[in-house]
């Protein structure tokens, strides 16, 4: 009962929190119904051809080639067929950390 009272409390003195557990709560649906593992540096494609702000394409948990973007919900395969996707995903989210990185060859970013 008292963890009730608490949490009571806590809604009174932030009414966001309950905007904030019900997003969350949203985000954990998504993530179990799709076996998803985490968010992913990579941008939906058709997202960003129909909206100024693409929805973030997450990595199913098993398979790192398969991914469902967040906003549209709309599932690819996306692999690279130069290096494995664990080690593009790995450079792609240096480079957005600013981090200057050799992608492959004589490719790199501008970090």
């Amino acid at each position: 009962m008292e963890g009730l009272e608490e949490f009571v409390k806590a809604l009174a003195e932030d009414p966001s929190l309950i905007a904030k557990l019900k997003k969350k709560a949203e985000l954990e649906e998504f993530k179990s119904q799709y076996n998803l593992g985490g968010a992913s540096p990579l941008k939906c494609p058709v997202c960003a051809g129909l909206l100024q702000s693409p929805g973030t394409l997450w990595i199913n948990r098993n398979d790192n080639t398969r991914f469902v973007c967040r906003k549209c919900k709309l599932e690819f395969t996306l692999i690279c067929n130069t290096i494995p996707n664990d080690k593009l995903i790995s450079r792609l989210r240096l480079i957005g950390k600013g981090i200057q990185v050799q992608l492959h060859g004589g490719i790199k970013s501008n970090g």
